[in-house]
């Protein structure tokens, strides 16, 4: 089960009801903690809340907390081997998931590189430069990932994938500026994703 989840803001969080139901207390009893402590929980930012739908029709109020509100909120509960188990369990997929925002973020990053030198490459060899370049060489860092030569949701990624992405564009733009031709790339590009992917299994 998954304790915490990115919301569309690109934060880590998760729900009082998982608290709650991780920490063996009633979702009631989650609330009033909230509602006591709420100035606390606000020093870390806004305590934000979503409606979401029920089976039985009904609706209900679900708090979204950070990381660091959930951190406090679970510290205001009873411990025991079970609920320490759980409290291990969500700092753990908490820390995992800021690992993946900021590797994100970073791929993000790492594509404007690529571009910016997509662009002054064709600048100096006088000629034009479209999307469809821009396409081109997202969609060979894809197929070297996936081996499909295709647009992939990069949200969709795992942490593993992400790394691997944000080095095979890093690596493409180096190739990209040293005039590297393009099937040799692609050739390169095939080969370090191999290396990379043989090296995570060994480590593993």
């Amino acid at each position: 089960m998954d304790l915490v989840i990115i919301n569309s803001k690109k934060e880590a969080v998760t729900s009082h009801i998982i608290i709650a139901e991780g920490m063996a207390v009633t979702q009631d009893a989650a609330l009033k903690l909230i509602s006591k402590y709420k100035n606390e929980l606000q020093e870390f930012g806004k305590v934000r809340f979503q409606i979401v739908p029920l089976e039985s029709g009904q609706k209900q109020k679900q708090f979204m907390l950070n990381e660091h509100q959930a951190t406090l909120l679970i510290t205001l509960m009873r411990n025991n081997p079970e609920t320490v188990a759980f409290k291990v369990k969500l700092v753990k997929q908490f820390a995992k998931m800021e690992s993946w925002i900021k590797d994100r973020m970073q791929s993000s990053l790492e594509y404007k590189v690529m571009t910016a030198i997509i662009k002054g490459s064709r600048e100096i060899a006088g000629k034009d430069t479209t999307n469809g370049h821009y396409m081109c060489e997202a969609n060979l860092v894809n197929w070297a990932i996936n081996g499909k030569f295709k647009s992939i949701d990069r949200d969709s990624l795992i942490l593993d994938d992400i790394n691997l992405l944000n080095d095979l564009q890093t690596h493409n733009a180096v190739l990209i500026g040293a005039g590297m031709p393009y099937d040799s790339r692609k050739k390169s590009l095939k080969l370090k994703a191999e290396l990379m992917r043989s090296n995570l299994l060994e480590t593993a």
